[in-house]
């Protein structure tokens, strides 16, 4: 397991030990006036901030699935892909969504869509049996169905106005921002289109 990853997990129960009874979540959610007031760590803490155990499990267990599952050896460029992630998800949400100004932002959805699509990319990438050997069409094909899906759940949550499988939760999930998805596959894009142009 990369050390990273322990990282994660151990900031996934810090920043939730509200849920134990044991902090103030408020401490650690973004709220641009807070973060404009000096309080800066929210912009590191609040990915990892949920507001339910469901949330908490249904957001951790996709980011590090998919973190975890990224064909990327390098960890800078993995990190990279994450914090472009954050940043676009942060950026679109401040810049589509007020809302946020009251009720602030938190989760680590829009990361995981942004991997979603960093792991499609991969996937219509992925060469078989060596990185020399031709493209794998079963790969390709699941690669380009993956980042369709991804693209299309963005836009289809945009022009709803909500969460595409809402209806679906067995838990609060609080009040999605769902514009933070999008924002993360746009960051992580940005972040693929600069590591791909640094390779070649």
């Amino acid at each position: 397991m990369a050390p990273e990853v322990l990282a994660f997990v151990a900031l996934l129960g810090f920043a939730n030990l509200h849920l134990l009874g044991l902090a103030d979540p408020w401490k650690w959610t973004f709220l641009p006036a807070s973060v404009l007031a000096g309080e800066w760590w929210r912009l590191l803490t609040h990915p990892f901030l949920h507001v339910s155990a469901y949330h908490l499990a249904l957001d951790g267990a996709a980011f590090l699935l998919l973190y975890t599952g990224l064909r990327e050896p390098r960890r800078a460029h993995r990190l990279g892909y994450m914090l472009a992630a954050g940043v676009g998800s942060l950026f679109v949400s401040l810049w589509v969504a007020p809302v946020i100004w009251n009720i602030g932002l938190c989760g680590l959805s829009g990361i995981a869509h942004g991997l979603m699509a960093v792991t499609s990319l991969e996937l219509i990438g992925a060469r078989t049996p060596t990185s020399a050997g031709p493209r794998c069409k079963v790969l390709y094909r699941l690669g380009w169905l993956c980042f369709i899906g991804v693209v299309g759940k963005c836009v289809l949550e945009i022009a709803l106005g909500g969460a595409l499988i809402a209806a679906w939760h067995l838990g609060s999930v609080g009040f999605p921002v769902v514009v933070c998805h999008a924002g993360g596959v746009l960051g992580a894009l940005v972040a693929w289109l600069l590591i791909s142009g640094q390779r070649r």
